[in-house]
Order: C-alpha cells, then structure tokens, then sequence
C-alpha cells in the first residue's frame, strides 16, 4: 500500500485526470478493462473489479464492508471529500452491523413501496407544477428546469421540511451533491463545503427539535421516534443522515430522469413505444439505470483475505467496484450498448447490492415513473435543441444541462 502522502497525491491528480478525459463516455474504458483487467491493482493499492458477475458477487459478499472512511485520513484537510469525512462517516451508507442495522430497521419504515404509494400523489403534483411552469415557453433545460427540481422537492416532502425552506435544500444539494464524488472533490478547496455544512446541520438540529413538539409522517418523526426507542443514538445520527438522504436522493434521481431523458431523445422509436405504452415505463426505468447509471461506482473493503477472478486480495484492500461497467458487461446482458426499454431479466446495478443496497430505491422507481410519464404525456413533440453537457466525475454521471424544445 502506497504512503498516505503518495495515496492523497495520486489519488487527486488522477481524479482531475479522469474527469477530464472520461466523464463524458467512460463505456470504451469499460469495455477494455472488462477484456484485458478484469481485476486491477492499482499503483496506490486500490483493486478495480469491472465484470457484471465479480461486481455482484463483490457487493453481496458478508467478506467485504462499505468503504473504511478512514481511507480520506490521507487527504489534505481542506479537500472537498475530506469536508464531508465526518457527515459521511455517520451516515447509513458507511455504517456497519449493528450500527447499520438498527438505523436501516428505523429509516427503512419509510422507505418501501407500500409507504411510498402515499406519497406518489404529492410527487406527480410537483412533476406536473415544473411543467407548468415552461409549458408556454416551449423549450427548457430538462436538468435545470426538471430533474434538479423534482428530487429536492420531493425529499423535502419526505424529510418533513415545510414549502418555505424548500429554496434552502436547493442551495444546498448545489454544493454538497458533488462533493461526494472525487473527480469533483479533487478540484474543490472545501470551503464552500464545510460553509453549506454548517446551516444545514443547524437547519435539521431545528428540525429535528420541532418533531419532538410535532411529529408526523415523515423520516426526520420516524428517527426523532427511534431515538426516544433507544434505535438512534443521537441527534448527530439524526442531523447526518437526513442530509446524506438529501444529498445521495438527489444526485443519483436527478441524474436517472437527466439520463433517462437524453436516453430516450436519442432513441426517438423508444420515445414514441413509451408513450403508446404505459406498462413498459418500469422496465423504461430499470434499462436507464442500467444503460447509463446514475452513480457508476461504489467502494468496498475487504474485512479478510478473498479472491476474485483467481486474484488474491488481502484484508484491509479497498475495492473500487464499477457498476457502470457491470452493468455494459456482454456476458450478462445481450447488446448491452443497445438502449431497450423492453429488456428482460434486467437485474442491473445501479442500486448496489447486500446489504447496503440503496435504501431509497422504491423513491427513485417511483420518481422515474412519474417524471418520464409526466414529461413525455405532456410534452409530445419533445425534442433536443442545442448542445448537452456531462459533469466531470467519476462515481456519479449526470449531465450539467440537456436543451430541448417541445
């Protein structure tokens, strides 16, 4: 294993590096390292895992954990993903048995189909008031005027924050949202950061100290609750979580209906089979996050001595498990480059895998039903106008903005 200083190093310029050459279609990079390494030790000790079956297996296998949060110790402290070290060390999602466990059973009560089926009424009155609002222009940003909008405001809805704070949220998805993936961290001082951190952990202390007068349905009553059951352990538990659920929620839906949209734009027959079609709009949903997945990578390591591939990987190594490339992988999914709406056995990654499959993910299904259904009912002649634009990172893939006309 390289040195912290060499791994901090290293890791930045590559970062930079990647979201520069490869952001904008990292599928060719993919491709090659599924053939010729499927299974890659990098210089600073990272292993690269790209293949659908190692990938699944990896992500489902009790040897490996969720990233050891102390790999960033090696970071310089004003980086950007170091700002975020201490939220995201708290957080559900680099939590490990029991602290997973107990506050998975308490978040997980409102994440499921058959709680969110209260909430898709309010989604599809958000859905229908951003296309209100550029109906009689005829064109928009799908990423500016929908897709960034549509998530915020549906976690608010779920996390209990009143309509008057919603603009809050907004600011601050802006700036915490892409300090979570390292291509973007990398060129980010933190500052901004640790700026937006501070009102947002007071914002949800307020929050979550209103809940306690008045509670309600939603998830900042639910944890407020499981605290005074002894299931959450303290308000920092609370406040931490609830904004990585604003931040993780928004990027990864956000980047669905954004991906989705230019998907769909760029295969006009899919368009117009979805819109003589209602019934395929799950599986439309399930062949987006395949074909071009809203987060590409998640990290694990290995809590003991395991192979993958015939390759020895040592405990304590962390894996770098690309999904986006599990889920273009030939051997798994027939065409894998071809965009099918219509895909059988469509068992992708985009959601991760074990057991820290991504908590929101019947939210997210919900939300590309909606917003795809929305957007291609009431906007027939929808079409692209104008030049789209990737983001420059690496675990997430998400467009800075997709002009069409309508």
């Amino acid at each position: 294993m390289a040195s912290p200083a060499t791994f901090a190093r290293t890791s930045r310029i590559f970062n930079r590096w990647y979201g520069r050459v490869f952001s904008r279609n990292p599928y060719p990079l993919y491709r090659f390292l599924r053939r010729r390494y499927p299974v890659l030790r990098t210089p600073i000790g990272f292993w690269i895992i790209s293949r659908y079956t190692d990938c699944y297996n990896v992500l489902r296998d009790r040897r490996t954990s969720t990233f050891d949060m102390r790999a960033l110790n090696a970071f310089p402290p004003d980086d950007g993903l170091r700002s975020m070290q201490t939220l995201l060390r708290d957080a559900l999602q680099f939590r490990l048995p029991p602290d997973h466990t107990r506050l998975r059973r308490v978040m997980g009560k409102l994440f499921t189909a058959a709680s969110l089926e209260t909430v898709r009424p309010r989604i599809q009155k958000i859905a229908d008031r951003l296309i209100d609002a550029v109906i009689d222009r005829g064109a928009m940003d799908v990423v500016a005027d929908f897709a960034f909008a549509l998530p915020v405001d549906v976690l608010a809805d779920v996390m209990g924050v009143p309509d008057l704070d919603k603009p809050l949220l907004r600011k601050w998805v802006k700036t915490l949202g892409v300090a979570i993936d390292p291509a973007a961290s990398a060129n980010d001082p933190g500052r901004m950061v640790r700026e937006t951190l501070a009102p947002a952990k007071r914002y949800f202390h307020e929050l979550a100290a209103e809940r306690r007068k008045r509670p309600g349905d939603d998830l900042i009553s639910l944890m407020v609750e499981g605290q005074a059951r002894g299931e959450i352990a303290c308000d920092e538990e609370i406040v931490c979580n609830a904004i990585f659920t604003l931040i993780a929620g928004h990027e990864t839906t956000m980047n669905m209906l954004a991906n989705g949209t230019l998907a769909l734009l760029r295969n006009p027959e899919a368009a117009a089979r979805l819109r003589a079609d209602s019934s395929l709009l799950d599986s439309a949903v399930d062949e987006v996050l395949r074909y071009d997945s809203p987060a590409q990578v998640t990290f694990r390591t290995a809590t003991e001595d395991i192979e993958i591939a015939g390759r020895k990987i040592p405990a304590g190594a962390h894996l770098v498990v690309i999904m986006g490339a599990g889920n273009r992988d030939g051997d798994r999914f027939p065409e894998p480059d071809r965009f099918d709406i219509a895909r059988p056995d469509n068992n992708h990654l985009a959601f991760a895998g074990g057991i820290h499959r991504c908590i929101g993910e019947p939210l997210a299904r919900i939300e590309g039903h909606i917003g795809f259904e929305t957007m291609l009912r009431r906007m027939p002649k929808l079409a692209l106008a104008g030049q789209h634009e990737w983001r420059r990172t690496m675990v997430l893939r998400g467009l800075v903005r997709l002009p069409v006309t309508f």
